[in-house]
């Protein structure tokens, strides 16, 4: 019997087409989720694959929702570049029921409201984590989601919990329930290509044993997803981009730090990503892409001075009178990437081609740049699952 001929068998059998094949489909990941920043893209080399659970997790206020929100928005972009049969759309569950759709827009430019790319928004009013979980396989099961965003799985209770008294101390119930929800859901999330997005709060280990800080959903949840990501409130700065301190009285932004705890789909080697977090105006794309752009040498930075090298040529450039365009701070940058738009886009698309190259030896991660220890940092044994 041939290969062929076993697949038929196979298909027949199950009654399933595709369930079985000869070879690898290596379109299955050409369609990639962006983290939406390029310096937290750089951490994954842009290739989050379609279909995968993700976990991010942090402390309260550390940006976990806000870089859902910025998947998200970058999810509509590419959704939108599809035809529109093939496009799908999100499922926002809202479980804590503190979503700001203007927050969402301001910050990350996720509109909630998108009337091509819709989200479907679920708030649950007192529905046990089981009834929440079935919401979800429902709409999954009718092929219109392409990403669950899931905001937080600390805050539902499962079924046993929610009908016993507040006296009664159950343990591992709620780890039990994430299991049998992965267990169910990972060949249906595979099959539509639907990505889950976990967001999990820190709680702390009451056992003693091992690191106080640890995640809700169990050992089960944390092996099913594809990709693990840590968020924590790096330091302040003012208007202009500098550094302030921690007591600083008025900050513009902070940075949002994010450690990549695992990754199952390309090399482990960049484990910390940082994007800016402004106050009024939400991430600060174009400060992250003078951050990565200096750090892949498109842009020269000599103390406080800006210069752009030609992508083509590797000579400086000039403006139209002929003359090195020469910028001191940051902030100036910016304002000539706002004035010049175009030659922004050609910075920014030259980083993301850049950074999604998987064997560029001259390019060191941001952790070894910065000397930092992400381990130490994040307060995380850093093994991979």
């Amino acid at each position: 019997m041939e290969l062929k001929d076993i697949v038929k068998n196979i298909a027949k059998k199950y009654d399933m087409e595709g369930i079985a094949k000869v070879g690898v489909n290596t379109d299955k990941f050409k369609t990639t989720l962006s983290l939406g920043s390029p310096s937290l893209d750089f951490c994954t080399y842009n290739s989050i694959p379609e279909g995968i659970f993700v976990e991010i997790s942090g402390k309260e206020s550390s940006g976990k929702t806000t870089l859902a929100f910025l998947m998200a928005s970058d999810y509509i972009k590419k959704e939108k570049k599809k035809p529109i049969e093939q496009r799908r759309h999100i499922l926002f569950v809202d479980a804590e029921g503190t979503a700001d759709p203007q927050w969402a827009l301001t910050s990350t430019g996720y509109d909630m409201n998108d009337q091509d790319i819709q989200t479907l928004y679920i708030t649950p009013l007192g529905q046990t984590a089981e009834q929440i979980f079935d919401m979800v396989i429902e709409s999954v099961k009718s092929g219109q989601i392409g990403l669950i965003i899931f905001d937080s799985l600390v805050a539902i209770a499962p079924q046993q919990t929610a009908n016993e008294s507040l006296e009664k101390k159950d343990m591992g119930i709620m780890a039990k329930v994430m299991a049998d929800f992965v267990r169910r859901t990972t060949g249906l999330f595979n099959k539509f290509r639907t990505t889950f997005i976990g967001i999990n709060g820190i709680i702390m280990n009451i056992s003693g044993y091992g690191n106080p800080e640890t995640t809700g959903g169990g050992e089960y949840w944390k092996r099913a997803c594809s990709l693990r990501l840590k968020v924590k409130r790096g330091g302040y700065f003012d208007e202009n981009g500098n550094d302030l301190s921690s007591n600083a009285e008025s900050p513009t932004g902070h940075i949002i730090e994010v450690a990549v705890l695992k990754t199952k789909f390309c090399r482990w080697d960049r484990k910390l990503g940082r994007c800016h977090l402004n106050y009024v105006r939400g991430i600060d794309i174009l400060q992250d892409t003078i951050e990565v752009a200096t750090h892949f040498g498109m842009i020269e930075k000599t103390g406080g001075w800006y210069s752009f090298i030609d992508l083509n040529t590797g000579a400086y450039l000039s403006d139209a009178n002929g003359k090195q365009i020469k910028l001191n701070g940051a902030n100036n940058v910016k304002k000539y990437f706002n004035e010049h738009l175009d030659f922004w886009k050609k910075i920014y698309d030259a980083v993301y081609e850049k950074l999604s190259i998987k064997d560029d030896p001259n390019i060191i991660s941001f952790e070894k740049m910065l000397g930092l220890d992400v381990a130490k940092e994040f307060n995380e044994t850093l093994d991979g699952e």
